[in-house]
């Protein structure tokens, strides 16, 4: 018997089903078994101490439910130590497992250096890649962290079968390679392969040739591409607007972004269609700047604030004006000045930085806050004045950095940043801004600290800035209040390069929060130029934990939940075993304290995510604990739950909801639960609107 037969003979012995031929006494008893074991892997997995040896021995159970749970573990912890045995994994005799250990490669990956992620990549392609069942897994966990070596290599295996069985993976792997700017001849060649016949053409594919961008090969085949305007996939479509607007060839791309934006039936679509056309230029070009004017008044709101941004980002040129750009010029100020409050607050600060695109200090008179405005429109409306470049901005600016709302506040410094932006040799400026940061920076409000301390990276900045300042704040700092503040001051420190910084710099590094941590590694190689991520402690627990099993168990797999908003009403499911701690948190946080009542959605990106959970209401709250990432296989889709974080391990009670497809956050993200019903009051959500109750367990 061969020796390869042989070694999988015995493995199939040692893994066989340990449930064949058992009583229900000895089913109920493994059952318990199971548990107990998966309980400890999950405590390993959220109390990051994998060094006892326990989850390692966790690989080679009996049971398949139990390795598998292993190494999703490990695709949330990425110890690169453990690279080897994730790698063992693809051999195992179930083919979950080998898949879970797929994702833990992929995962784990992104964390080594060049040179680890040359020799995993070499290992991968030449020995496991044909050996594996995990194989389209794996191909497509090779684009997270491969070289370009690596694309050159899976290309030349994989991409001479055309349509193969491994197609759809190498697509996705292409586009996982391009998101990280990898990209290779070959590799848009094969997706343009893939796009005959038009109608049939995967909307991954468009969304792989979109993330690549501009290429001499898709302007090549930009005919038939453009047939794609008529695929009955919205996705498609909505991934081909995308790409048209990186081309650079507006000859040919016009039209079919004027008809995309005009009469296609998707609003995602025509949002894109939208951005492409402003980012095209609309100078000359009346048929375009039409449909941008009359999409400012479109009824879906994201078509309206796409539009809007599309006429600031256009080159209208000219002074006077062209004609035909007249008639946008004056709808613009129309919402900018909005005196009937007609329209959303966020629509006229939309406005408002259109015009300051558009007219620079001109634009000024339509930056003006209202007297009793929305701290959200009247934090906008002073980031539009900085960027206008006025000189009378400053004045305006500076009244504002003592107001009691820290949206404000924070709205008042970017516009000073901004503006001295505009004028970066005005030593007067200069000086006054300097002066404003270091005073925000005494702030105990860690939205306005981290405001500051990034202003104070400003090139105008830089060598004016005092080290003591930051060095000072930072040792007052704590977590996990403060994460943010952490990372900002960490990083305007690495800026400065002042080896003064140093002490309290590897005191931080010693900080429990791994993105703390990390911040201070980073600031301390740019000063040194020596590696200190190998310092950062490896064996720290985390500050706060909830191991509450018996919660746990009393949640089903599948979750239902409502989330009640001033829309309507949106139902979900939570995949408890997807992220099992973090849903426990979101349960208890809604059931136990009612957290969510009362909150808002403080950002929404259109045709990306809505998000809220933020007590704060700015983005920069919290539960008061942080939670670790829980990363799955799940795949953002359409109306995927996700948690917001500031880094790995940094998540809290903010979640977000998609509006598409995002493939980028893949493993960044934890998932937690999707859309049921009511995406369509998803795509109406806009910023400030207010979420009612947050209810667990009483969904359909």
């Amino acid at each position: 018997m061969p020796r390869a037969c042989l070694f999988l003979l015995v493995l199939s012995i040692l893994f066989s089903d340990p449930a064949a031929g058992q009583t229900p006494d000895q089913r109920r008893r493994d059952d318990e078994a199971r548990r107990d074991k998966i309980e400890s892997i999950l405590r390993i997995q959220d109390l990051r101490t994998p060094h006892d040896g326990s989850l390692r021995g966790a690989l080679s159970d009996r049971d398949p439910q139990v390795r598998r749970k292993a190494y999703l573990a490990y695709a949330s912890l990425q110890d690169t130590a453990e690279i080897s045995a994730l790698v063992a994994g693809l051999a195992d005799p179930d083919t979950d497992v080998q898949e879970a250990a797929a994702f833990a490669v992929g995962q784990t990956g992104m964390m080594l250096s060049d040179a680890g992620r040359q020799r995993l990549e070499d290992d991968l392609l030449w020995k496991r890649l044909d050996e594996t069942s995990a194989k389209d897994r794996l191909i497509e966990e090779i684009g997270k962290f491969g070289t370009p070596e690596a694309l050159r290599q899976l290309l030349l295996r994989e991409g001479n079968a055309f349509p193969g069985p491994h197609t759809p993976a190498l697509q996705r792997a292409i586009a996982r390679f391009a998101i990280r700017t990898v990209t290779s001849d070959d590799g848009v060649r094969y997706l343009l392969r893939s796009i005959r016949p038009a109608e049939r053409a995967p909307w991954e594919v468009l969304y792989a040739l979109q993330r690549i961008g501009d290429h001499p090969e898709i302007r090549q085949d930009l005919e038939h591409l453009l047939l794609i305007r008529e695929h009955p996939e919205p996705l498609a479509r909505m991934n081909l607007a995308a790409l048209l607007g990186k081309v650079k060839e507006p000859r040919l791309v016009l039209t079919t972004l004027q008809n995309l934006a005009l009469r296609d039936s998707d609003w995602r679509v025509r949002v894109n269609a939208l951005r492409a056309l402003g980012s095209q230029g609309l100078r000359g070009q009346p048929v375009c700047i039409e449909i941008v004017r009359t999409s400012m008044f479109d009824a879906h709101p994201h078509v309206a604030l796409a539009a809007i941004s599309a006429a600031g980002s256009a080159d209208l040129g000219g002074d006077p004006p062209e004609p035909f750009a007249v008639q946008l010029l004056d709808q613009l100020k129309l919402i900018a000045t909005n005196s009937g409050g007609t329209f959303h607050w966020h629509t006229q600060a939309e406005a408002a930085n259109a015009l300051a695109g558009l007219l620079g200090p001109s634009a000024f008179g339509f930056c003006q806050p209202g007297r009793n405005a929305e701290p959200g429109l009247t934090a906008e409306l002073l980031r539009v004045a900085g960027r206008t470049g006025a000189p009378d901005a400053l004045a305006l600016l500076s009244t504002y950095l003592e107001d009691e709302s820290p949206r404000v506040v924070c709205g008042a410094l970017d516009g000073l940043g901004a503006l001295l932006a505009k004028h970066p040799a005005d030593s007067g400026m200069a000086v006054a801004v300097l002066r404003s940061a270091l005073t925000a920076l005494e702030s105990r409000d860690v939205a306005v600290v981290s405001t500051a301390a990034g202003m104070l990276r400003e090139k105008p900045l830089v060598s004016h800035t005092p080290v003591a300042a930051l060095t000072g704040k930072l040792a007052a700092l704590r977590v996990p209040d403060d994460i943010e503040a952490f990372q900002e001051i960490c990083a305007t420190l690495g800026t400065l390069k002042d080896r003064a910084a140093l002490p309290v710099l590897l005191e931080v590094l010693k900080t429990p929060d791994p993105s703390v941590a990390g911040a201070a590694a980073d600031a301390l190689q740019s000063i040194t130029g020596t590696d200190y991520r190998n310092r950062i402690p490896r064996r720290t627990e985390p500050l706060y934990t909830d191991l509450d099993f018996a919660y746990l168990r009393a949640l089903p797999d599948t979750i239902p939940a409502t989330l009640e908003t001033a829309r309507g009403t949106i139902g979900l499911v939570l995949f408890k075993n997807a992220a099992p701690f973090t849903i426990m948190a979101l349960a208890k946080l809604a059931d136990q304290r009612g957290f969510f009542r009362g909150r808002t959605f403080h950002r929404v990106v259109s045709n990306f995510v809505i998000q809220g959970g933020d007590p704060r209401g700015d983005g920069w709250g919290g539960p008061g604990f942080t939670l670790r990432s829980e990363f799955s296989p799940l795949a953002y889709e359409t109306g995927t739950v996700g948690i917001a974080s500031a880094g790995k391990d940094t998540e809290g009670s903010q979640f977000f909801i998609t509006h598409s497809p995002q493939p980028h956050l893949d493993g960044k993200y934890t998932i937690v639960g999707k859309v049921l019903r009511g995406q369509e009051v998803v795509d109406q959500i806009l910023v400030d609107d207010r979420i009612y109750d947050f209810k667990i367990g009483r969904g359909e």
